[in-house]
């Protein structure tokens, strides 16, 4: 039997604070040996976070711990001064954290950051640090990684930061790889990419993998055991897919259930909650929803197009978001689909093209937009921390928006914060906490509440559940659903769970380097046919596969960007005619367009 990388025996966490103490951690025991990967599931607030930080030593002052024993490689680690711990976590021991911007820093470059962990550990030079930071970026399937590493985190997506973390994680080849939520800003096809080099690196270096996900299709891809947490314990553990496909235990059958599956849809049905009543009732459909192509025109997107520099992200995009419906966007991270969101509710003006609100024209900066126009646009981002102001309580970040969009009165404002509370599972004790107190989930449902709060017409959600396990991201979507029934919301619905598209959205737009390359309903999406690129996101997406296509994901050339076919790089059925000129859109069915010169292995 191989080594024992990690040994954690009884280990319990609690928190002090000015109303008594708060147990996070009770009596949890882990072992990992050698090249293994452990998962941690469980729901947010269930105290995974928490072991993951005594494991660090990265815990806050208010933070007490007991342990028998938190070793690794058969040594204390309680025992270790600073300086030990500095050295420990910087060459044997590195982690990936669940907010990719948070964890990089602002005022420096990606390459600075990289090269400063190898030559803070490595008696190398500079030059040779820098070529390593590239071939790093190469590893987690970074594109022209040379340009990248002049980059500062704000110049990125969202999946692109935590690729850039994970290559900071992994340039000293550790021993122990602690993952926070990894993947909860990565498309399907880069998760892949991800568990194809968490593979090479216990294969060819033996690293130890403790990987905590709510995603639980990435912990039975990953990982060789798992052991599941409820509210501090660990209710049920051993081997993978044994855990999965056979669980013993309530909580964990719960769990699975929550998951959406890849052919089922709002119009089967709710998706089973953890509290639910009735999982399995069908949802009914507003009266604006079963008009289907009549609706009236929500959104508008006419001709958007913007650059970043030099740099163009989109192009010629036209969209129209009729009233109470979803409209998904799917695509790569970095292939302008928070740009797009951003366009929609004036938090970014376009290059060129305007944007129409209910068929009407509206200013391309919010603060220009009237009262109204910036009430009933709301937008849910993809980090909570974006939205929450970290000096406030949530009662007060909530309070702010019923008053100013709702129009609510003082004596009002209590009630509804409490009601907002309620509709996404926080409990009403939540409004005198801070969101550093909050757990990720619980950060992104306030934010949730927080853009509902002013009633809005028009929501857009950029990866509204990426933070979210699957329980508490059952009742968020049925949530948004009622929502949308009741008051015949409109959403431009973003995610990289192509599950949680499928379920959620009435039709769905492909984005790819800028350009919307398939357009259709969720059925014709899903049931093809797809446009090359199309095919690829949904065979990442397939639980059982991970495709064997490269993924380079990052800045696009010029060459590829104003020439020919976007995606003929990569594309298997790409000849030398699509390179010279950018394919036409054409109707593959009613409503579906495909922007490819080619389909099925022919010419169009």
């Amino acid at each position: 039997m191989s080594s024992s990388v990690l040994n954690v025996e009884q280990l319990s966490v609690t928190y002090d604070g000015r109303k008594g103490s708060h147990p996070a951690v009770n009596g949890v025991s882990l072992r990992i040996a050698e090249g293994e990967a452990l998962g941690l599931v469980g729901e947010s607030g269930s105290g995974k976070s928490s072991v993951a930080l005594a494991i660090l030593r990265y815990l806050p002052r208010n933070a007490r711990i007991a342990a028998s024993a938190l070793e690794f490689r058969d040594r204390e680690i309680r025992d270790l001064s600073a300086e030990q711990l500095r050295k420990l976590r910087g060459d044997r021991i590195a982690a990936v954290y669940q907010h990719p911007g948070a964890a990089l820093n602002p005022s420096m470059t990606i390459g600075r950051q990289i090269t400063e962990t190898i030559l803070r550990h490595r008696p190398v030079r500079l030059d040779e640090a820098r070529g390593r930071a590239a071939e790093l970026l190469r590893r987690v399937r970074v594109s022209n990684p040379d340009r990248v590493l002049e980059l500062y985190p704000h110049e990125l997506s969202g999946g692109m930061q935590q690729r850039a973390n994970i290559a900071i994680a992994i340039a000293l080849d550790p021993s122990l790889l602690v993952m926070d939520e990894p993947t909860t800003a990565l498309d399907a096809s880069v998760q892949s990419e991800i568990i194809a080099i968490l593979r090479d690196l216990r294969r060819d270096h033996k690293t130890s993998i403790l990987l905590i996900s709510h995603d639980i299709n990435m912990i039975r891809r990953t990982c060789d055991r798992v052991a599941v947490m409820q509210s501090g314990t660990v209710v049920e553990s051993g081997a993978a897919n044994e855990v999965f496909e056979n669980p013993g235990h309530a909580y964990t059958k719960a769990l699975i259930a929550s998951i959406p599956a890849l052919n089922y849809t709002k119009r089967d049905g709710r998706l089973a909650e953890i509290s639910a009543n009735a999982p399995g009732t069908a949802p009914r459909r507003s009266a604006q929803a079963a008009l289907g192509a009549e609706r009236p025109i929500a959104v508008a997107c006419k001709g958007i197009s913007h650059s970043f520099g030099a740099q163009a992200v989109l192009h010629n995009i036209d969209l129209r978001l009729g009233q109470g419906e979803t409209f998904g966007l799917i695509g790569e991270s970095g292939s302008g689909k928070s740009t797009l969101a951003r366009i929609v509710t004036g938090l970014q003006p376009p290059s060129a093209g305007s944007v129409e609100l209910f068929g009407r024209q509206v200013a391309s900066r919010v603060e220009n937009r009237n009262s109204s126009e910036r009430r009933d646009v709301q937008m849910v981002f993809q980090s909570p921390d974006r939205t929450l102001n970290p000096r406030q309580r949530i009662g007060r970040i909530l309070s702010r928006p019923l008053r100013r969009l709702a129009g609510l009165r003082r004596s009002e404002v209590k009630q509804r914060i409490a009601d907002l509370l309620q509709s996404v599972r926080l409990a009403g004790t939540t409004a005198e906490q801070k969101s550093r107190s909050l757990s990720g989930g619980q950060r992104q449902r306030a934010a949730i509440a927080r853009a509902f709060a002013g009633v809005p017409k028009v929501v857009v959600l950029d990866e509204p559940t990426s933070a979210l396990d699957v329980s508490v991201q059952a009742t968020v979507l049925n949530l948004l659903n009622d929502l949308q029934r009741d008051k015949d919301t409109t959403y431009l619905f973003i995610s990289h769970d192509l599950k949680v598209v499928r379920y959620m959205a009435d039709r769905i737009g492909v984005l790819y380097r800028g350009r919307l390359v398939e357009t259709g309903s969720s059925d014709q999406i899903f049931q093809g046919p797809n446009h090359p690129y199309t095919k690829l996101l949904l065979a990442a997406s397939c639980d059982d596969t991970a495709p064997k296509v490269s993924v380079q994901a990052g800045i696009v050339t010029d060459d590829v960007a104003n020439r020919g076919c976007s995606f003929a790089d990569r594309c298997p059925l790409a000849l030398a005619d699509c390179r010279e000129a950018e394919p036409p859109s054409r109707e593959a069915g009613a409503g579906h367009l495909i922007a490819c010169w080619r389909h099925d292995g022919e010419l169009l």
